[in-house]
């Protein structure tokens, strides 16, 4: 059975148009969130961080195709696009989750970014923002 050892979140905006953080075009980006874990020593390369993000957006023009990537420290673990429509489907909830394998000893930063993928369009983070992590010993 896995063991937690470690938990952690930020939780950046608790409302819907608390901000208004618009995507840049890639491949700039700008920082949603961050927040820290440690992996104990004799944990080292034998647990799994399970982080799970959840973002308020809503598109202003068109179809932006939001890009969100996540690292830890400066390497990049995951990323995924989402898509929402201006004329319809107007606001969203997006949530993911990303598992990182076998993290090495020591403390490590994780940074959320978001960017949009298509020019002539424009996407913004409204809030809530949220994020988690936590550390499991397998």
């Amino acid at each position: 059975m896995a063991q937690l050892i470690d938990y952690n979140v930020s939780v950046p905006a608790v409302a819907t148009n608390q901000v208004a953080i618009t995507a840049p075009l890639t491949p700039d980006k700008i920082i949603l969130a961050e927040l820290g874990i440690f992996v104990l020593p004799q944990f080292a390369n034998n647990n799994r961080v399970q982080l799970v993000a959840t973002f308020g957006a809503q598109a202003i023009t068109s179809t932006p195709p939001l890009l969100f990537r996540v690292f830890r420290g400066t390497q990049e673990i995951y990323y995924g696009v989402h898509g929402l429509e201006a004329g319809y489907e107007h606001y969203g909830m997006i949530t993911f989750q990303v598992i990182d394998i076998n993290v090495p000893a020591g403390a490590h930063g994780y940074s959320f970014y978001v960017e949009n993928l298509e020019a002539d369009t424009e996407g913004q983070i409204i809030g809530p923002m949220n994020v988690s992590a936590a550390v499991f010993a397998v």
